[in-house]
């Protein structure tokens, strides 16, 4: 049954109430927030209505002064189409003094025109801080839409001279009377004073942005949709002062919602926010007494477990508890080690008279060989061959004995091989072709003493036939194989090739059959790589088509474990050797 951690429980309780806390705090939060968000839009809501209505009302004044002055005989309004420049010039006159009365009475409007296009008659009134090229602004539009023949009559903003304002036409029969007001001046009726957190968006009837007043907006955004202006969290309440022409919107920053928290929201964030701190620091002090010190333990035992046996437990802890722990643990690893040596030893014991076992079969193998060929020299009287075989014999016997399985310059182990095929052409004349190819900056690699020479007595005993030539080729090459660089020994023949069984056990497909005395030598070269590199993929068989093998043998470039035996001194070293046929 698992068993869980104190630990984990403790901090999960502790996470349990913090999390509550923490729901508390978001639920009231949320209240809060939404409450004041409401209350903010009707205060908003009820802003726009008393401020909308004042703008409604100077509206509707202006439409009546405009229409005043179209439809009531006020003015020799008519004479401005005169043929008489006299009359034109009085009634110019005239309308003049209208117009600047009109507006001394009602300062809701900033400019007024009136143009006729029968003589090209423009006439206009404007407050005083518009200067001469605002009113000839307003002239030339004035004038212009005259001549068009139309104003919607309704109210639209144009800019002109860099200036926006309001405006509404009524044309009639070439004649065009329009009424101006600046949008800075439509707006200044809204007390921004009063509210420092708020802007105020004067848009037309698309709802893009002409004009505004307070901070959060850019003269740079004029002309942009309203909806598009302000932080995410702004709130928005909008009016239409006219539908379709003029709207109002107050744009509040949603930071606002915070500035207007009551006191007991204050206290009661302070209290979650001081119980949040004590859960904190509950944990900070379990963290640091408890979970760190038993991490840090974990972690050496890590460490162990990868093979760093003489780690131990080597950090201090500031609580008796944890370091009486640690030091039984340490005695414990001691001990453990102790144990843990005394069985390596054994093991290396083990795999010594292994690797013992594995030469003495080489050797034998060997020495059957060659017996048997002087056995096979003497039957056929080739008196003369046998001592130069023996000869052979003898050299290669010494190269044999200097040491025990360790590794030999491959340069070494192929001068060797070449006094082996020596040794064998005295009992196969003419039966063998061989040919080796070692690059010289190969020759220093080292590999296991008699790996090539195994393979070599192998051909001999398998593939050569008394009636047919045996091609033997060696070939000796660096190769990377699995991320490392090797020394890769390709022996081919053409003969006969291996049996399938041969290849499965040699290529590690299938369990080796009963030993029955049969490719001893082959088995042996492999077992002895497996033990020296502790790798088990450094053979590889393969017949060849059409008929033949190759043997890849891949060497790395140090072995893991040798075994070394004491010699008689005697220099390595190899010579190389003939028979005449």
């Amino acid at each position: 049954m698992k068993k869980s951690s104190f630990v984990r429980r403790i901090v999960a309780h502790m996470a349990v109430m913090i999390a509550l806390l923490l729901c508390v705090l978001l639920v009231y939060t949320a209240s809060t927030y939404t409450a004041l968000k409401s209350e903010m839009r009707r205060e908003a809501a009820g802003f726009l209505q008393v401020y909308g209505g004042e703008l409604k009302g100077r509206i509707a004044r202006m439409d009546t002064v405009l229409s005043d002055l179209l439809l009531q005989n006020r003015t020799n309004l008519p004479l401005l189409k005169s043929a008489n420049e006299s009359k034109r010039f009085y009634a110019s006159q005239d309308v003049h003094n209208y117009l600047v009365n009109v507006l001394q009475g009602e300062p809701s409007v900033s400019g007024l025109v009136v143009a006729d296009t029968a003589y090209g008659i423009c006439v206009d009134a404007a407050v005083g801080w518009l200067g001469y090229w605002d009113r000839e602004a307003m002239r030339g539009y004035t004038l212009e839409r005259a001549e068009g023949g139309g104003g919607g009559n309704r109210w639209e903003f144009v800019t002109l001279g860099g200036r926006t304002y309001l405006c509404k036409q009524s044309v009639y029969q070439g004649r065009a009377a329009a009424a101006f007001v600046a949008t800075s001046d439509f707006l200044s009726t809204v007390p921004v004073a009063d509210y420092a957190d708020q802007t105020f968006l004067l848009t037309d009837g698309q709802d893009r942005l002409m004009d505004f007043r307070g901070a959060g907006v850019e003269h740079g955004q004029l002309g942009l949709m309203a909806d598009a202006l302000g932080d995410p969290y702004a709130l928005r309440e909008s009016v239409e002062i006219l539908p379709g022409q003029i709207g109002l919107t107050s744009l509040s920053s949603g930071s606002l919602i915070w500035s207007q928290s009551r006191v007991m929201m204050a206290v009661v964030l302070a209290v979650i926010l001081v119980t949040l701190g004590f859960g904190v620091a509950i944990i900070r002090f379990l963290r640091r007494q408890l979970i760190q010190p038993m991490a840090g333990m974990s972690r050496w035992m890590q460490r162990i477990q990868r093979g760093e046996y003489d780690a131990g437990i080597r950090d201090e802890y500031g609580t008796r508890e944890f370091t009486q722990l640690k030091d039984s643990f340490n005695r414990l690893m001691g001990e453990i080690m102790h144990m843990k040596i005394e069985s390596y030893e054994r093991r290396l014991a083990l795999h010594d008279m292994e690797l013992k076992s594995i030469r003495l079969q080489l050797r034998p193998h060997f020495f059957l060989n060659a017996i048997a060929t002087i056995s096979s020299l003497g039957t056929q009287g080739r008196a003369g061959e046998i001592r130069a075989y023996a000869d052979a014999l003898s050299k290669n016997i010494r190269y044999m004995f200097k040491s025990g399985l360790h590794t030999v310059a491959v340069g070494e182990e192929i001068r060797h091989v070449e006094n082996y095929f020596d040794m064998q052409e005295c009992r196969y004349p003419g039966r063998i072709f061989h040919f080796i190819e070692l690059p010289r900056e190969l020759e220093s690699w080292p590999i296991p003493q008699m790996l090539v020479q195994s393979f070599i007595e192998n051909e001999y005993k398998y593939a050569v036939s008394p009636d047919s030539l045996l091609t033997i080729l060696v070939r000796v090459s660096m190769e990377r194989f699995q991320g490392e660089d090797m020394l890769l020994i390709r022996i081919e023949d053409d003969g006969k090739g291996y049996p399938q069984d041969v290849l499965q056990y040699m290529n590690g497909e299938a369990p080796r059959p009963h030993e029955d005395g049969e490719r001893v030598g082959l088995w042996g070269a492999k077992r002895m790589l497996t033990l020296m590199y502790e790798r088990d993929d450094l053979i590889r068989l393969e017949n060849i088509q059409p008929h033949g093998c190759v043997n890849l043998l891949r060497i790395p470039a140090a072995p893991r474990h040798q075994f070394l035996e004491n010699t008689d001194g005697s220099p390595l070293g190899g010579e190389t050797s003939s028979c005449a046929s």
